[in-house]
């Protein structure tokens, strides 16, 4: 081995080596999360005008119906309504607003999605649940007071909305369980991530 080694141009030559930059994500992965945000959007006004017209049916219902009924169906009503806003400003905004589109913020993107996917499914679960109880206060009340609510309501809700619901419940603790596992993916490459940086 050569002892006349120039050390001063060896470390210029080193110096002016391009350092590995992050790389900008490709366009279909940019056209992916821009899908993702149009989607978002779409449910967003979806949810908002679901509870704009579960405002005007429980005003309609506190309008025509008298007695409990009325006020239980007005007030499940609202109470839906305002949930409904909650959470879809909740859920769906923080993704709408996102705007770092580098390699590392498309990943932190994706777990964000899935996180917020995963509150919202669990969102859901508990409205099918609440349109289940509904159900069983409608029974209830019919039992109470005979003839109260209409015969095709108490079957609609007893022999559709329930069994539905009840099918609905299911159907979301399975997409729970795939989002759960996406979610550990996820985290575990944004810890790889971080660590490589």
């Amino acid at each position: 081995m050569a002892d006349n080694v120039d050390f001063a141009a060896l470390a210029k030559s080193w110096q002016q080596q391009a350092t590995p930059q992050e790389q900008a994500p490709s366009a279909e992965d940019l056209a992916k999360a821009n899908q993702r945000q149009k989607r978002q959007r779409l449910l967003m006004y979806g949810e908002w005008c679901c509870a704009l017209v579960m405002m005007i049916a429980a005003y309609l219902f506190l309008r025509d119906m008298q007695g409990w009924l009325g006020y239980l169906t007005a007030s499940f009503l609202l109470i839906g309504a305002i949930a409904t806003l909650c959470v879809s400003w909740k859920v769906h905004k923080p993704i709408l607003a996102y705007d770092n589109w580098s390699s590392n913020g498309l990943l932190q993107f994706r777990l964000r999605s899935c996180k917020l996917s995963l509150q919202y499914y669990r969102y859901n679960q508990l409205s099918f649940a609440a349109l289940i109880i509904f159900s069983i206060l409608l029974w209830l009340g019919n039992w109470w007071q005979p003839g109260a609510i209409a015969p095709k309501v108490l079957q609609l809700y007893g022999l559709v909305i329930s069994p539905l619901s009840v099918l609905g419940i299911y159907w979301l603790q399975r997409k729970i369980q795939q989002k759960t596992l996406e979610l550990a993916r996820l985290s575990t490459l944004a810890t790889d991530f971080q660590h490589v940086e």
